[in-house]
């Protein structure tokens, strides 16, 4: 059957006019489609504080970096740091922990914790524990024969409320045979107290290594294996991670040795739910995510840490927003360093949070160096109605 010339032309003029009228339409679905993808923008910090000034440090203490954060009242907060010589392999580096108060910006030494060589203390964990008390878990390193840093088994400080101050501290004990060093984090719900820590292969029959949950019914005088998350997650080699309280489970980032930043939803037994990896999806994550840290506020998800917004450039303070459910990224916001300033070494961070509503803001305790200099620690503060 032959088919006319005019009925074609007409039928191509139709095609045509559909397309121009579409046209539009396609260009706004496409316009919505980009909008929906993750935004990056930056905020500067309304005020800035100095916990600790490296410079007014004595000569041996005078590089500060690594803080952690323990909320102590309303307006209080404790503050744990490294106090050395250098980044790491300074043996007698010490732990220093002081009072802050975030209304008046007033910073008191409780007490300097100085490692016997040749260890040296590297960074400090807090946790709440089911009694009360509070301890102090510390990443305690040795240097070997080659000159590099070894894990050497965490130990534990605990705070004594009747002499002000932690007593000495003890050698955490083997988990099934396992010693374990570098503790990420401490939840504590009830009577139990969940952590998540790193077994190191040189000390382990086998040589593994690995990022596991343990669980403790008695305040932090033992521990019991929940987990192998390395295992869990796949197989993927982590190292700092950080975890969260969600629903029925947890939330878990992992910084990978591969450079890759993922999120994991587990349930209470941190059986792997959903995961997904962060790092090279958008434009603005190329790397891991320095000591990443988790929290929820407001239904949200948010993960704060060390980051890497251009691939070439230096180091950014960063806070992720995240859907806890999908686990999807919605935004990043800089929160310091978007001017691109040499910045060496900085941004393990801790968000702290005052006020409620319209007053609401985030302090951000962090530590920062610029140009090799030796790092201070520092508080961000923002509104949160600007980060959010």
């Amino acid at each position: 059957m032959s088919f006319p010339l005019r009925t074609g032309l007409a039928w191509i003029s139709r095609i045509l006019a559909l397309k121009h009228r579409a046209f539009p339409a396609l260009l706004w679905l496409a316009g919505a489609a980009h909008a929906a993808d993750p935004t990056v923008r930056s905020v500067a910090p309304q005020k800035t504080v100095v916990l600790v000034s490296s410079a007014a440090q004595p000569e041996a203490f005078r590089y500060t970096a690594f803080p952690a954060v323990l909320r102590t009242g309303p307006d209080e907060v404790w503050v744990s740091y490294k106090a050395g010589r250098s980044h790491a392999t300074d043996p007698g580096a010490a732990l220093e922990v002081v009072q802050h108060r975030l209304s008046s910006g007033e910073t008191k030494l409780l007490q300097r914790l100085v490692a016997p060589e040749p260890k040296l203390y590297q960074m400090g964990e807090f946790a709440r524990l089911a009694d009360g008390s509070i301890t102090l878990n510390v990443d305690v390193q040795s240097i070997g024969w080659d000159g590099r840093h070894y894990r050497s088994g965490a130990e534990v400080f605990r705070w004594s409320a009747a002499r002000r101050a932690f007593d000495p501290p003890a050698r955490m004990a083997p988990v099934s045979g396992v010693l374990y060093g570098y503790p990420f984090g401490f939840i504590t719900e009830g009577e139990t107290t969940w952590q998540l820590i790193m077994a190191f292969g040189y000390h382990q029959p086998g040589g593994r290594w690995s990022v596991d949950a343990l669980r403790s019914t008695d305040a932090g005088r033992s521990w019991q294996f929940v987990r192998n998350l390395t295992e869990e997650f796949g197989g993927i080699r982590g190292n700092e991670s950080g975890f969260v309280r969600h629903g029925d489970g947890f939330i878990v980032t992992t910084r990978g040795y591969d450079k890759i930043e993922r999120l994991h939803r587990v349930n209470r037994d941190f059986r792997v739910q959903h995961q997904v990896d962060l790092t090279g999806k958008h434009p603005f994550l190329n790397s891991y995510i320095g000591r990443p840290r988790l929290f929820i506020r407001d239904g949200q998800g948010y993960l704060i840490g060390r980051n890497w917004t251009k691939a070439t450039g230096p180091m950014q303070l960063c806070l992720f927003r995240f859907d806890p459910e999908t686990l999807a990224l919605v935004s990043c916001v800089i929160l310091d360093n978007a001017e691109q300033k040499q910045v060496t070494d900085g941004y393990y961070a801790v968000p702290v949070f005052s006020g409620e509503g319209d007053a609401a803001r985030l302090h951000v305790i962090t530590y920062r160096a610029l140009n090799k200099q030796f790092p201070d620690i520092l508080r961000f503060d923002y509104r949160w109605a600007d980060v959010k």
